[in-house]
């Protein structure tokens, strides 16, 4: 086998992690030659790294390794965790902030950043997926994802995947200082929210930022969604001048990218964003948040008899989101759009995200044995080029089921 040696190494780590340093939650510090080709991050800080806390920073420097492919960094940042059901699981997400606005990565220059842990799934790949068929399907403000490993005080932690963190501004989710970013999530969890009239949506406003919104502002927002959720929910739709307030291309292009990921998040809704530039219309996005995607809800991620679910809950008490967005689906104008783009992306942009599947597998095939002996396996077959033939033969099941699925429209 390939990396048989690597493997045989990592086993006898595992058999005597009783002599290895662990942290004190028992998370041990493997050695790790690193001789990956991904950045490698290395935070250092005077707190242990499991003193970090969600909602307060801690100082720390940061040292980026670049590997070639990108500029290094060194200097000063303040990091804290983030996330909700991420940020209970043993290997933590972290969101990280620079003193100065600085291009990481080739990215736009920003202070606010994002390491994801892709703890839910052990090969750490269905990250490689959503974003690049974003990106094909010119989705605005799609995230640049890249992977990366991660050393905090000298332990590795494991592989993250970099990316932007959701903010409104210049070279990220760029709607103008008028815009409207809305979060429909039935964590319901911001100050500045409301539950719609017609779909009890739980819709909480990202933006304007919290310290410049007023009520009367809310008021404002509440009123102009619910004119267009009206609509929606009348009788006479579809018949009538919804899509003169709702991007109907938008609208597929975002069912597109969450209906072959099978990502089911927009059902109860969780992280589903809808944003609006000042007299635009309502567009959904950014596409965020595939921890529930690729048949997650039936057991495990990619198993291969998941392909032929509907992304769409069949519930005799549906959620407020699949209720919206099933009645948004029986619009025949969307449906046939819904066909067009899809067999556009069949033919022009599917086996592109596969090769991007491929190459990110081949970017962190070497330190994925060092994150699983960590972490634990979380589903991995613990062989990085099976894990990748399982992820590409599920989307090429669900590519299958797709075909169909328009067929009848």
């Amino acid at each position: 086998m390939k990396h048989t040696p690597l493997m045989l190494l990592l086993a006898l780590a595992a058999l005597f992690c009783t002599h290895c340093k662990k942290d004190k939650n028992g998370t041990p510090n493997i050695p790790f030659e690193d001789l990956t080709p991904i950045p490698h991050f290395y935070i250092t800080m005077d707190i242990d790294v499991d003193d970090i806390q969600r909602e307060e920073y801690a100082t720390a420097t940061l040292r980026i390794d670049g590997k070639d492919d990108f500029d290094d960094f060194e200097g000063s940042i303040r990091i804290r965790g983030r996330g909700n059901s991420t940020w209970n699981m043993p290997k933590k997400p972290y969101r990280i902030k620079l003193d100065s606005e600085t291009s990481l990565l080739g990215m736009a220059e920003a202070k606010d950043w994002v390491l994801l842990a892709e703890y839910i799934e052990g090969s750490m790949l269905y990250n490689s997926i959503p974003f690049e068929m974003a990106k094909i399907l010119e989705i605005p403000y799609t995230n640049t994802v890249t992977p990366v490993n991660v050393t905090i005080n000298g332990g590795y932690r494991g592989i993250y995947t970099f990316t932007e963190h959701k903010e409104v501004k210049e070279g990220r989710i760029d709607i103008g200082d008028d815009g409207v970013l809305l979060e429909m999530d039935s964590y319901f969890d911001e100050v500045w929210k409301f539950k719609s009239a017609a779909y009890n949506l739980p819709v909480m406003i990202q933006f304007p930022k919290e310290k410049d919104m007023t009520e009367d502002m809310l008021n404002i927002i509440q009123t102009d969604f619910e004119q267009f959720e009206n609509l929606i929910h009348d009788e006479s739709f579809p018949n009538n001048n919804y899509l003169d307030y709702f991007d109907d291309r938008a609208f597929v292009d975002y069912m597109l990218v969450y209906t072959l990921t099978l990502n089911t998040e927009f059902n109860h809704p969780k992280s589903t964003y809808i944003n609006k530039l000042k007299n635009g219309k309502y567009r959904m996005g950014i596409i965020w948040d595939f921890d529930w995607g690729y048949g997650y809800i039936y057991g495990t991620h990619f198993d291969i008899s998941s392909a032929n679910s509907p992304t769409l809950y069949d519930d005799e008490d549906p959620n407020p989101g699949t209720l919206f967005f099933s009645r948004l689906m029986e619009d025949p104008a969307i449906l046939s759009l819904f066909k067009e783009r899809w067999q556009w992306f069949r033919a022009n942009g599917f086996e592109q995200v596969k090769d991007n599947v491929r190459w990110w597998s081949e970017r962190i095939s070497q330190a994925v044995p060092y994150d699983h002996a960590i972490w634990g396996s979380r589903g991995s077959s613990e062989n990085s080029e099976a894990d990748l033939q399982r992820v590409l033969n599920w989307l090429d099941a669900r590519a299958n089921y797709m075909d169909a699925y328009v067929s009848d429209f």
